[in-house]
């Protein structure tokens, strides 16, 4: 166990020995689900400007929304293969992501959807 590991005298079972809680670093990475939320860490870190311009909360809020949105998927794509899922927790995970994601700063940003002068002239020449 690493010495950086936090832990815990008692069990929550009340049995004796040590708990260690355990952190997304403590993963290998290697599986689908740990991809995902890294890909998606960094994402968010990135759409928020980089992580030197974010505080230590705004980097714990984009894990936990790493983490819910991951959630949501694996609940998603079981439904969708047929799957019985708790639709009460596939609500309740799409709600909390959303509260995250407005907490963190997310915004509606409307584009531009006009269509070049270029792209009118060689859709207009091409016909």
């Amino acid at each position: 166990m690493p010495a950086d590991a936090a832990e815990i005298e008692a069990k929550p079972d009340g049995g004796k020995g040590k708990v260690r809680l355990l952190c997304i670093d403590d993963l290998d990475g290697r599986t689908r689900a740990a991809q995902l939320v890294s890909r998606t860490i960094d994402a968010l870190t990135s759409d928020l400007g980089g992580a030197e311009h974010l505080s230590t909360g705004e980097q714990l809020l984009i894990r936990k929304i790493a983490i819910t949105a991951a959630m949501s998927e694996d609940l998603a794509a079981r439904w969708l293969m047929g799957q019985a899922i708790d639709p009460a927790l596939f609500a309740t995970l799409g709600n909390a992501e959303g509260r995250l994601l407005k907490t963190v700063g997310l915004k509606r940003v409307a584009r531009d959807l006009t269509p070049s002068i270029d792209h009118y002239v060689n859709r207009k020449v091409g016909t």
